[in-house]
This record gives C-alpha cells, sequence and structure tokens, in this order.
C-alpha cells in the first residue's frame, strides 16, 4: 500500500475519524487484499493509509456523488465554489435545492458549500432527506486547494458505491481489511445522532452489521470497528476483541461533556 502521513480528507462529517486517523492506521492489521470502508463520511482513514486497491461506500447519496465529482473533476467543483458568496441568503437557497435535480458535479458543490457553512458543519437530514441543519456564520474558505487536489489524487482508481453495508462486507475477501465507522448506539444527548440519511441506522441495524461481520470473518476479512462504549454495543458485537480509545465529542455543545471514549472492535 502507498502510505502518505498527511493525508486529510476535504470535508467534516459529525463522528468523522480526522482527529483518530493515524492511530487507527497505526493499529491495522497487516493486509494482502483490498481496502474496504462502508460508512464512507469523510473518509479519514481511507486518506490516512491511501491504500492502492479501495472501495469506498456510503448510504448517503450526496455524499457519494460528492466524492466521485472530486474524484473526477476537482477543478470544475472548485470553481464554481469560487462563485458562491457566503451569505445567509445563498445558504438558505443551496440549502433548499433538490439534489435529485443536479448534476454530480452541482451535487459536489452543494455538499462541500452546505458541509463549510453549515452550523458545526453539521450534515442533518430530516425524514423526507431534506437538509436542515441551520446557518454557522463562518468566515472559513470551502476549501483548500492542496487538499482537495490531494483527495482528487487520491481518489483516483477508488471504486465509491452508493450502497448499504451488507453488499461491501458481503463481497470482501479472505485477506481483505474493512474499517467500519457506522452511526454510533446511543449514549444519550448528542451522541445519539443518526439523520445523516433519511432512513436512520437503528438497533436493529446494529444487529444486522454485527451478523454481516461475523459471516465475513468466516471468511477470512479482516475487520475494525470503532463504536460507542455502551453496554448495548458490547452485548451486540460481544464476538468481537474490544479495546477502548480515549476520543473528544466535539459536536457537543457543553465543552466539559465532550471527553469521551470509543470502542474498537476486532477480529485479528
Amino acid at each position: 500500500m502507498d502510505r502518505v502521513a498527511d493525508g486529510r480528507s476535504f470535508i467534516k462529517w459529525a463522528g468523522g475519524k480526522t482527529r483518530y486517523a493515524a492511530q487507527l492506521v497505526g493499529g491495522a492489521p497487516s493486509f494482502t487484499g483490498r481496502y474496504w470502508e462502508p460508512f464512507m463520511g469523510s473518509a479519514a482513514v481511507f486518506f490516512e493509509l491511501r491504500p492502492v486497491k479501495a472501495v469506498l461506500s456510503d448510504a448517503n447519496p450526496e455524499l457519494v456523488a460528492c466524492f466521485r465529482a472530486v474524484a473526477a473533476q476537482p477543478e470544475a467543483v472548485m470553481e464554481r465554489l469560487d462563485a458562491l458568496p457566503n451569505t445567509a441568503e445563498r445558504f438558505a437557497a443551496v440549502r433548499a435545492q433538490n439534489p435529485a435535480g443536479l448534476s454530480d458535479l452541482d451535487r459536489a458543490v452543494r455538499v462541500i458549500y452546505l458541509n463549510k457553512t453549515a452550523f458545526r458543519g453539521l450534515w442533518r437530514v430530516n425524514r423526507r432527506g431534506g437538509f436542515n441543519a441551520p446557518y454557522g456564520a463562518y468566515d472559513r474558505p470551502y476549501y483548500r486547494r492542496e487538499t482537495l487536489l490531494a483527495a482528487s489524487a487520491a481518489l483516483a482508481g477508488v471504486e465509491i458505491r452508493l450502497c448499504d453495508f451488507e453488499e461491501p462486507l458481503r463481497e470482501a475477501a479472505a485477506g481483505d481489511w474493512v474499517f467500519l465507522d457506522p452511526p454510533y448506539l446511543p449514549e444519550g444527548g448528542f451522541a445519539d445522532f443518526k439523520r445523516y440519511t433519511a432512513g436512520q441506522f437503528r438497533d436493529a441495524d446494529h444487529e444486522r452489521l454485527a451478523a454481516a461481520m461475523r459471516a465475513a470473518t468466516g471468511r477470512g476479512v479482516l475487520i475494525t470497528m470503532t463504536n460507542s462504549d455502551t453496554d448495548a454495543t458490547r452485548r451486540i458485537y460481544s464476538d468481537f476483541t474490544a479495546t477502548t480509545m480515549a476520543t473528544r465529542r466535539d459536536i457537543n455543545l457543553r465543552s466539559d461533556a465532550r471527553a469521551s471514549s470509543d470502542l474498537i472492535l476486532t477480529n485479528h
């Protein structure tokens, strides 16, 4: 694999692993096949690892369209972002757009623009799939040219799929490494956040995920997952080895409630 130590994503994602990507990559198993990331988010671990053979996927169609456009048309994405003013009025107009009627390029621009201008960079949708996070009034660039171009280069030749997590876990083969960062089992408060897609991720989905992980393990697939450190997590994923990782919940408005820890669950 081709490792680049300073690899970064071009977007921020609630629950993303940018801060812990180097630590997670440092604990990666020695794998000989493909790298899979079925809950893509910001793909922070992918960008840190920079594997030669990879499949990134997510159930969020806007995120998938964004990654595909950044991979194929980074200059066009930046040119269109440059034309968008950072105002409450433009934010409201972009938020109100129906992404189903947009090209992948325009969907990518919309995702990055909203990601950089919405409150706390939060991607939140209602049950109809409509983006509903408020304006953040931040004075910051929508992108850094070198970061976005490096991300585009890293994504060259990478397969980017719109699908449920079961598909990649079913397809992964012996010697592949699958990194999973699903919506976490709730701890209460802001940790109980799973509205990244119109269909929320529920306890039954975690049971389904655990079953898919067990099946993949039986085929020799190497698996690492991050999740909340709760009794329910330890029960549902009891077949996997659990260790703790100190973390910080920046999405929590109370600074004294941000210190936390995650579980890292592995079969290796």
